[in-house]
């Protein structure tokens, strides 16, 4: 346990047995009308295993005010300089599922302290599981029982293609962390709002006139964040998963894009098992159809695909979704560059 800068005559609150830290810190309230701008407010802070609890005081029956629970989503920002220029506080920000707390304190190492004790917590809590990482347990154990997965994906509508918008990513992803300055400098907002921004952009390919610009756009983000790479490979096993007519213009929009990204990007080992247990349901399901042509593609795309610095071009991506390949000149030494026709993912030993 932890106490900084104590107060004096203060009975301390006995809420918890054994508190990991506690102590005041300022938190963020904004004005009103006559006041607009924030204004610290000192409370009582005292940080759990489960929970950083907000008390109106320190004394003994001080009533709650607030409380975070704290998970292995959780997330806390390192006090920065220049929030400390500008309001003479250091800051400690702490990101929970629906709620932030934005705290403050005068002294460097108490929000130091705070920072590293939230963390430690944080770390030390299982690992969050969303529905479909269980889901795609389940569906593995079953995989040799055609039965069982039916029932599977009849009751759990998660699993299925949607037409309506989705609140949340399919994946866990930190709350209110992004990918760093880099990032952040691009435009790009957490990762949570920008895997559901990206779903709401794979929607509009149904319609769209030219949808080679728009997977382009999609694979661009997945090429500056990462971590949205397995995200986008389950929201497109999610819409290719009994869509209300398999095969269509529509449906093959998402063929087309999950074509793409197999000789783009290399999916996680669990992410992989999963889309190719969908790309051997989909062909048991549709012999023959262009949904199985592109799965067999996507099958060997991701055998031989390393990953990529470079977005395919748009007359790559037009190839991909046309089933055709692209003519491209190859340089030869003293003479002339020969012109071969390549796939996404065809290597140089082939050519």
């Amino acid at each position: 346990m932890c106490s900084l800068i104590p107060e004096k005559k203060c009975r301390q609150v006995q809420e918890d047995p054994d508190p990991i830290m506690r102590g005041w810190l300022q938190r963020e309230v904004r004005g009103g009308r006559k006041a607009p701008w924030w204004r610290p407010r000192k409370y009582w802070f005292v940080l759990t295993q489960e929970s950083l609890d907000c008390y109106s005081g320190c004394e003994v029956g001080a009533q709650r005010l607030a409380s975070l629970v704290l998970t292995s989503l959780c997330s806390v920002l390192w006090p920065d300089k220049q929030t400390y220029k500008e309001t003479g506080y250091w800051a400690v920000t702490v990101f929970g599922r629906k709620h932030c707390y934005r705290l403050y304190t005068e002294h460097l190492n108490e929000a130091v302290h705070w920072v590293c004790a939230l963390q430690k917590v944080i770390v030390s809590q299982a690992p969050v599981q969303t529905p479909t990482q269980l889901f795609m347990s389940d569906l593995e154990e079953n995989h040799g029982r055609p039965d069982v997965l039916d029932q599977i994906y009849r009751n759990n509508p998660i699993l299925r293609y949607t037409a309506g918008p989705i609140y949340a990513p399919l994946l866990p992803f930190p709350y209110g962390a992004g990918e760093g300055a880099e990032a952040s400098s691009r435009g790009y907002a957490a990762l949570r709002d920008e895997a559901v921004k990206l779903f709401h952009s794979l929607q509009q390919l149904e319609g769209v006139r030219e949808p080679a610009l728009l997977a382009q756009g999609v694979l661009q983000t997945c090429l500056d964040l990462p971590p949205l790479v397995d995200e986008i490979y389950c929201q497109l096993v999610k819409q290719t998963t009994q869509p209300p007519a398999p095969g269509t213009p529509p449906d093959l929009r998402y063929w087309q894009l999950l074509a793409c990204m197999s000789g783009t990007f290399q999916p996680s080992p669990p992410v992989q098992g999963y889309l190719q247990r969908h790309l051997q349901r989909t062909e048991s399901r549709f012999p023959g159809s262009e949904m199985a042509q592109y799965g067999r593609f996507i099958k060997e795309a991701l055998r031989k695909t390393q990953g990529r610095e470079c977005v395919p071009s748009l007359e790559e991506i037009e190839g991909l979704m046309g089933h055709q390949e692209v003519a491209r000149p190859m340089p030869r030494r003293g003479t002339a560059p020969c012109h071969v026709t390549i796939a996404s993912h065809t290597t140089a030993q082939e050519r």
